[in-house]
């Protein structure tokens, strides 16, 4: 018989070993797809880099995870709050890499930043906030690259699971927890559903809404809309609203 300590520990080690399933197996296509699609904005836009940069609801780990050193380019992260976004990729934290603000005013002038870039953080944004979050973005910064995953896309991003986000919020709700992201990294169904209270995909036709004007790149996977990016310029701001993307619902 296993002593209970004995029993206790081996049931540590398997939880740990399926976080670890997580950490190696999922995580690495999503920093796949993020380096691909940083790529192609780098074709896109050459001299991003050289530019004075806001990163919206960033983190140092991404800019890590698509090859740019932070140190040798003026790129300001900011955020709500330090948590993980300010731990680096070997895991050390570095709180002085984040900016910190309130969630609603960016505390710089208008037309501060030449660049606002924002990967995969408006669906986190609650819905009546979005307006707000869209205008001070676009306040502070002469150009801005907004991205955010598909509506379209029938598997949910941050769950990994299928036509969840499709579903009435309250069924949506309960489903969420047989995803694999509770599944591989052994969340409690409190923190699902906290998680899932935190999320909420955009349509193209609300995203669009927020960034009249801007050019919309999409990112496709086996032919379909995976995200969805919006880029804008000032100078373009008089041009008229991107066509509505026939690959999208509502």
């Amino acid at each position: 018989m296993v002593a209970p300590n004995g029993a206790n520990v081996d049931s540590k080690s398997k939880r740990s070993q399926v976080r670890d399933l997580w950490l190696s197996f999922f995580r690495p296509i999503s920093a796949g797809f993020r380096r691909k699609r940083f790529a192609r904005i780098l074709r896109q836009e050459p001299d991003l880099l050289a530019k004075r940069i806001l990163d919206v609801g960033g983190s140092l780990h991404f800019w890590q995870k698509v090859g740019v050193d932070i140190e040798r380019h003026d790129i300001t992260i900011l955020n709500i709050a330090a948590d993980g976004q300010s731990t680096d990729i070997l895991g050390q934290v570095r709180p002085s890499s984040i900016t910190i603000y309130d969630g609603s005013t960016i505390p710089w002038p208008d037309q501060h930043f030449d660049w606002a870039i924002s990967n995969s953080v408006i669906e986190h944004v609650p819905p009546p906030q979005r307006a707000r979050f869209a205008s001070e973005l676009q306040r502070v910064c002469r150009n801005y690259l907004v991205q955010t995953p598909a509506f379209a896309f029938p598997i949910e991003p941050h769950f990994v699971i299928p036509f969840v986000h499709w579903l009435p919020r309250r069924i949506g709700r309960l489903a969420a927890g047989f995803g694999l992201w509770r599944l591989l990294s052994r969340r409690n169904w409190k923190e699902v559903d906290n998680y899932f209270q935190e999320v909420n995909l955009l349509t193209l036709k609300e995203f669009q809404s927020y960034f009249p004007g801007a050019q919309l790149s999409t990112e496709r996977f086996i032919l379909m809309p995976k995200s969805y990016t919006l880029i804008g310029h000032r100078e373009a701001a008089s041009a008229s609203t991107a066509p509505h993307d026939p690959d999208e619902f509502g």
